[in-house]
């Protein structure tokens, strides 16, 4: 009696949760974000780990996973709740395989999101995907974007895009599902911190609206240094 007494207040307390906003930053690292951009990178990563600190509402829901892709992609942060997170430091590596990024991205949001445990609720994941680069691998990209933002999918994301640097504006806009944005006439180094500023700023608007009761989903505060591209939804 004793042992199910426990199992239910155990899924009574999981059901008095509020549902998490899982979210994940897939980040390139080719060889060419040495230098300026990798620095940036690693400055903003632990100042918007702060940020959501700061803000009671958003480190309540929100929980960040960090997705690094070159040649091959790699979960450097699974899905976590920033009070107990340690940021990566990032290293620029080798080429640059969208397909990748896409396959590892969707991995750590099923691994993630499972490990919230039986019966946790969250909101429909959101992948942050940037890039100052083109997909230059053999294997096309088109299968694994899809399976990651698959609304027959649980857990199927929102997928927004960023560019900047040497990446192609329609590929960027191609691999998003409502939002992708492009760094215009901006040093990349700066393009990143003011990538990531917007992201916080999603991060934290989403989560304020969701504890409001709020329908809308994902909201993308307007930035004076990202240009809006036209996206085809499908």
């Amino acid at each position: 009696m004793p042992a199910r007494i426990g199992v239910l207040v155990s899924q009574f307390s999981q059901s008095e949760r509020p549902a998490v906003f899982p979210v994940c930053l897939l980040i390139d690292v080719s060889g060419s974000m040495s230098g300026g951009p990798m620095a940036a990178m690693n400055t903003s990563l632990p100042a918007m780990q702060q940020a959501i600190l700061d803000d009671p509402t958003t480190g309540e829901i929100a929980r960040v996973s960090v997705v690094t892709f070159s040649d091959t992609a790699t979960c450097v942060l699974p899905l976590s709740d920033m009070a107990h997170a340690r940021m990566p430091s990032l290293t620029p590596q080798g080429g640059t395989d969208f397909a990748e990024g896409f396959r590892v991205g969707r991995e750590a949001l099923v691994d993630g999101i499972g490990a919230l445990g039986r019966g946790a609720r969250y909101h429909r994941p959101v992948v942050f995907f940037l890039s100052d680069g083109q997909h230059n691998s053999s294997q096309s990209w088109k299968s694994d974007f899809d399976r990651l933002r698959s609304k027959e999918d649980k857990y199927g994301a929102e997928v927004v895009s960023f560019g900047f640097g040497q990446a192609n504006r329609d590929v960027i806009a191609q691999v998003s599902t409502r939002h992708a944005f492009f760094a215009d006439d901006m040093d990349p180094a700066v393009a990143v911190k003011e990538i990531l500023h917007t992201v916080l700023m999603s991060i934290k608007t989403t989560s304020g609206s969701f504890q409001a009761g709020g329908a809308a989903g994902l909201t993308i505060p307007e930035s004076t240094g990202l240009t809006p591209l036209p996206v085809f939804t499908n």
